[in-house]
């Protein structure tokens, strides 16, 4: 096997990214993109997309992207504008480590104006430290969501061959999907998600036609709203146990503010307390990390209790802790730096 796996996977995406990006999209409407105003105006549509327009059709996005982001942004997307999910790209909203975020104009298919099309990164760009720690006890996922038995596929994820590498990517988005259907469904503060490719999920937007809703650690809230949200996001961090999930990466940057209410986002690294070995300390975390931020806005809980408590609630056992800076809830500002640095790799 090659030991030069990183080089030459980044010489075939340099490849299939010019290759992409010499092509156009389909399925994009005859004449002009109609604007936000004239959307508006039509009449109830139902929640399927409409049948794939003729191939002769071609799509100009609004959002300029950068030669390999563009070439990414059309593989990525470019099924969704085939299946009439979406007919604009708008702009980026987020540039993150693991993924980054549009906005996007909705076909007039979907009962909504705006989605947010999260687009994982390249593989070779990825930055998720200790992911084994997030996979422990996790079931491989084919791209429909269903659990890979092929010993071959297990095989190839195991010895982490090109092939395997993209099970396991396609894995990791699916279980994302899957997480985020069952608590939308439950009734937790999170986007309903509508579609899921190779690389990318479609979702509902947070935000307007001017702006994304911010981050709950850009917000600065009265003592009152404080203590209203922190309700909620205890609400949601039970819901979640009772349907044997943990965020595994929450804090205030995983958590939306818009009109007066939040929505948590980012479940990729979401995990099932009961097969995790590592589940209590991760959770732990979760919920520290969410205190401290509260703790700033003068709501003050004590993290350790709290957690323990909720713990108990759904008669969870406790395990040993995990390594020590795994668990560390300072620094938090780090992930934004992370952020900038990874978005900078691909001229965003």
């Amino acid at each position: 096997m090659s030991h030069h796996f990183d080089l030459e996977e980044e010489n075939d995406w340099i490849a299939l990214s010019e290759s992409l990006n010499a092509r156009s999209i389909k399925g994009q409407h005859r004449g002009q993109k109609q604007n936000v105003q004239s959307k508006l105006k039509q009449a109830p549509v139902s929640n399927q997309p409409v049948e794939k327009q003729s191939e002769e059709d071609q799509v100009t996005f609004t959002y300029k992207a950068s030669r390999y982001e563009a070439g990414w942004l059309e593989q990525s997307l470019g099924e969704f504008y085939e299946e009439q999910w979406i007919q604009d790209v708008l702009r980026m909203v987020k540039g993150g480590k693991e993924a980054s975020v549009y906005q996007c104009l909705a076909s007039i298919s979907v009962p909504e104006i705006f989605l947010a099309a999260k687009v994982y990164r390249p593989r070779q760009f990825r930055n998720l430290k200790n992911d084994h720690l997030y996979r422990a006890g996790r079931e491989a996922l084919d791209e429909n969501g269903h659990i890979i038995h092929d010993s071959r596929a297990t095989y190839a994820m195991q010895k982490k061959s090109s092939f395997g590498l993209q099970l396991t990517h396609v894995s990791w988005i699916e279980h994302e999907v899957k997480t985020m259907q069952i608590l939308h469904e439950a009734g937790a503060d999170t986007p309903k998600p509508y579609a899921s490719g190779k690389n990318a999920i479609l979702m509902s937007f947070i935000g307007d036609a001017d702006q994304a809703a911010p981050t709950l650690n850009e917000v600065n809230l009265n003592h009152a709203e404080a203590a209203r949200l922190f309700d909620r996001v205890v609400f949601n961090l039970e819901l979640m146990l009772s349907m044997d999930r943990i965020h595994a990466d929450l804090s205030a940057y995983n958590i939306l503010y818009w009109e007066e209410e939040i929505m948590m986002i980012d479940f990729h690294q979401a995990i099932h307390p009961h097969q995790n070995p590592n589940a209590w300390s991760i959770f732990q975390r979760d919920v520290a990390r969410v205190c401290q931020y509260f703790q700033r806005q003068r709501v003050d809980y004590n993290a350790d209790q709290l957690a323990r408590d909720m713990w108990k609630k759904y008669k969870l056992e406790f395990a040993p802790d995990i390594d020590s800076h795994f668990s560390d809830t300072e620094n938090l500002d780090e992930q934004v730096l992370l952020e900038q640095a990874n978005a900078s790799e691909l001229g965003l």
